[in-house]
Formats: C-alpha cells, sequence, structure tokens
C-alpha cells in the first residue's frame, strides 16, 4: 500500500510542476465508496444472504484530475486508483473493477486483488486543425450511442480516441472519430458452445474498467451530425467497428466487420417532453458466417438488427412521471454499448440490471415507468422495467448466446439521493423476478447499493 500511495504523489508531483507552464489551471478530485450485496440464491457461496461479506463487492476510487491550457492547446489528465482499504478482511469478497492491474493478493476466499496501480483514465490534449474545428486526441470519456462511458460503476470505461468535432454550421455539431482501444474489459464470448469444432469469439468483455487498454476492436470509426435548436433536438451517428467478431472455423477463417446507424429526435409537445429513436446493427459476410456457424444454433443467422424506441416524460406538480417503451427485432447484434460487451444501452428502457443485456438484445421487448420527485434535499424515484422476448423457448438470441426465455424479466427499484455534509449519498433498493425458474434461481433476488462520494 505504501508504493502505491508514492506512486499515487509521484503522478500528483509531475501534474502540479507541468501546471506552472499552463494557463486556466483547474484540479478536480474524487473519493467515493461503492459497495452492493444480494441474495441471489444458487451461488457458490456461503452464505448469499444481504449484507453478508459472502454476498458483497466493494472498493473505494480514488480520482485526481487536471485540465490546463496554453495557447490555444489545451489538456487533460485523470488518475485513478481502486482499492478495499482492507474491506476485504470482514465486508466485501469482491471488487468492482479488472483484477488484472492487481499489486497484490486479497484474503482467503477474495477473488480479486485488495488494490491497485494507479493509472491515467484520461490522458489527452485539445488543439485547432482548421476554422471552427477541433481535435481531441488522446484517452478520453466518449458518450456516443454505441460506443460509450459507463459510469454506472466504480471507475468508468475510456478509451484511446481522435474526435474531430466541427461547429461552423450554425445549430449543428459535426463529428468524426476513430476510436483504437478500450479499457472496459477483455474477456470474450464463446459461441456454439454445443459444438466443439466451431469456435467463434466475440472480441469484447464484460465492463470492469482497469489500466490495461486492450483492443476494443481492430479500430472503429464513427462519423456523426447533432442538431439542436429551441424546439428540437436530433442526433445521427454512423459507425464502422473493424474484427467486431472473428471466427475461427473449418469453412471459414476471417475477422468479421460490424457497421451501425442511429438515430435520436427529442422535441416538446406542449408539457410532454418526446423522444424517438432508430437504430440499426449488422455486420460484413453475414451469409457465409451464418452458413459456416450452421445458422441459428448459435445465435447468428446473417440477420440485421433493427431497433425503435420512445420515450416521453411529463412533470406533475413536483412529480416527473417518465415513461418509454424499445422493440428489438430478432437479428445478430445487440443495439448497446460495443466497448463493454454490450453491458449498457442509450435505449430509453434500461434499468439497473435490465439493461443492454435484456432490452437491447435480440427479439426483446421492453417497458419501463418511472416516477422522482424531491422531498426537501432528498430525491426519490420508483421504477419499473419489464422485458419479454419473442424466441421461443431455448432458442439462442443474437451473438452473445443468451437463450430467450433467460431474457425475460420485471425489475423493480428505488432510489434515493441526498446530500450530508460534504458528502453526496445514493441508494438502490432492487427486485429482480426473473420469468425462468431457473434463471430465477441464480439471478433474481434483492439487491441493494449504496454509493458514497465526496467532490473538490
Amino acid at each position: 500500500m505504501k508504493k502505491i500511495l508514492v506512486s499515487v504523489a509521484a503522478a500528483a508531483i509531475a501534474l502540479s510542476t507541468t501546471a506552472s507552464a499552463l494557463e486556466d489551471i483547474k484540479v478536480n478530485g474524487q473519493a467515493k465508496l461503492w459497495y452492493e450485496t444480494d441474495n441471489q440464491g444458487e451461488k457458490p457461496v456461503k452464505d448469499r444472504s444481504l449484507f453478508n461479506q459472502d454476498s458483497a463487492s466493494g472498493e473505494v476510487v480514488f480520482k485526481l484530475g487536471m485540465t490546463g491550457k496554453q495557447g490555444d492547446v489545451g489538456f487533460g489528465a485523470t488518475l485513478y486508483q481502486g482499492t478495499t482499504m482492507g474491506l476485504e478482511n470482514d465486508v466485501v469478497s469482491d471488487v468492482r473493477t479488472r483484477a488484472n492491474n492487481a499489486v497484490n493478493s486479497g484474503q482467503d476466499g477474495f477473488t480479486d486483488a485488495s488494490a491497485h496501480r494507479p493509472f491515467f483514465g484520461e490522458l489527452y490534449f485539445t488543439a485547432p486543425i482548421a476554422p471552427d474545428t477541433v481535435l481531441k486526441f488522446g484517452k478520453q470519456e466518449l458518450d456516443t450511442p454505441l460506443a460509450f462511458t459507463e459510469r454506472w460503476n466504480a471507475m468508468p470505461n475510456t478509451f484511446d480516441a481522435a474526435v474531430a468535432i466541427n461547429s461552423s454550421i450554425e445549430n449543428v455539431t459535426l463529428i468524426a472519430a476513430f476510436i483504437g482501444q478500450g479499457n472496459g474489459g477483455s474477456d470474450t464470448f464463446e459461441l456454439n458452445a454445443g459444438n466443439a469444432g466451431i469456435v467463434t469469439k466475440y472480441v469484447n468483455g464484460t465492463f470492469k474498467a482497469g489500466d490495461e487498454f486492450d483492443s476494443y476492436y481492430g479500430g472503429a470509426y464513427a462519423l456523426a451530425a447533432l442538431y439542436k435548436n429551441d424546439a428540437m433536438t436530433a442526433n445521427f451517428w454512423a459507425y464502422y467497428i473493424n474484427d467486431a467478431i472473428e471466427s475461427t472455423v473449418p469453412t471459414l477463417t476471417q475477422k468479421v466487420d460490424a457497421y451501425a446507424a442511429w438515430l435520436d429526435v427529442g422535441m416538446k409537445a406542449g408539457d410532454v417532453n418526446v423522444k424517438g429513436y432508430l437504430a440499426y446493427m449488422d455486420h460484413t459476410a453475414s451469409s457465409e458466417l451464418a452458413k459456416a456457424l450452421d445458422k441459428k444454433t448459435d445465435g447468428v443467422n446473417g440477420d440485421a438488427t433493427f431497433a425503435a424506441a420512445l420515450s416521453a416524460d411529463i412533470s406533475v406538480s413536483d412529480i416527473k412521471i417518465f415513461g418509454a417503451a424499445s422493440y428489438v427485432n430478432e437479428g445478430d447484434l445487440p443495439v448497446a454499448n460495443t466497448a463493454t460487451g454490450y453491458k449498457k444501452t442509450m435505449l430509453p428502457t434500461q434499468g439497473i440490471y435490465t439493461d443492454g443485456q435484456y432490452v437491447a438484445q435480440p427479439g426483446s421487448m421492453a417497458f419501463k415507468l418511472s416516477a422522482a420527485t424531491k422531498l426537501a434535499d432528498t430525491a426519490l424515484s420508483l421504477n419499473v422495467v419489464n422485458n419479454t422476448n419473442s424466441g421461443s423457448k431455448d432458442q439462442v438470441m443474437g451473438i452473445n448466446g443468451f437463450k430467450a426465455q433467460t431474457l425475460e424479466t420485471t425489475e423493480v427499484y428505488a432510489t434515493v439521493s441526498q446530500k450530508v455534509g460534504a458528502f453526496d449519498l445514493m441508494g438502490i433498493v432492487m427486485h429482480r423476478d426473473m420469468n425462468d425458474s431457473a434463471t430465477d434461481k441464480s439471478v433474481g433476488g434483492q439487491y441493494v447499493r449504496v454509493v458514497a462520494s465526496v467532490n473538490f
């Protein structure tokens, strides 16, 4: 632990000495405790009851950020360190970020490391490259519909990317981006497990941010046109993703690319805010890949994925009512974050765990209803999400390989947020009911999440 703290101090000193030559220096930071517990049923642990160590995960994350400018050139840097602060001794049995940046192991039964090397989640510069055009180059957060930074976990995932932003047209922002790597996980899916002769991998993995920037694919390209005026917003994105699927089969050895498009339009109709969404995702060599993988047995059938969604919200007295519905056809690829194994989605129907791995999967139809209000300084919300699937029993849906019945679920959760002194506190209490009895026994039940943070 001493070595880690010294490393953090050295990095902070390096940042401060660099700052002496810069203008408009801004420093920010955060310390955050992230804790979650659940009582999921059939798990290989001693006691899966709420607040028991065997059923809890948690981590303390320290963040130090700095931005500055010298003339027209700016820079940004964000340093992270995650540690359990010894919580693995009697409070948690797992951490929330990746273990492959571990520097020392945890206690007996602790499945991840108890500390992590400090690392830069962001390290970028900005500079003008043409009239009304700025380039942002380096490690950075991204907020694009199909490759984005997720902030729900203890640490956000970030990207190595080059993003050019043009504002020469009134009310319009044009964006061109190359995305090379990400730190959102490195595990791969293996498809068609029932046939040992076919090994096919989806390149990305589940989201656990860490210090290693893996090849999130062979590089992705994105173009966007974003329009905004007082009456409406409209955002269009187009993507080409290299090596999204890696196939090694006797009749087909190739890396398959994916391409996608996203459109959302929002406007105000009286007192109601309305937003519509359309998305399309497909991959190259679809028919050849489907034939090599024996059609639908593995969830890849050569079909494009289309998605549509609609959301609306209205304020009644001090209560904000929100409703949304989404539909995804039976294609191959989910309509979700391509950088984190489709963990989260920007479709408006996702909940806490009923997220991109449910509502964005092929064949899914989802509904969400929320009510939020504020009592004095306390923010409260109540939310219900339901997801069904059009696939028949045991039909594998899409490239993730989830069976249709395992995607059907209802999630009810309440959130409460409160500021106490310098600390921001947030709590989530959630109940998950899975329509498939076997799935319900393994992941259904109650969850409690607590996040406490202090910012400076």
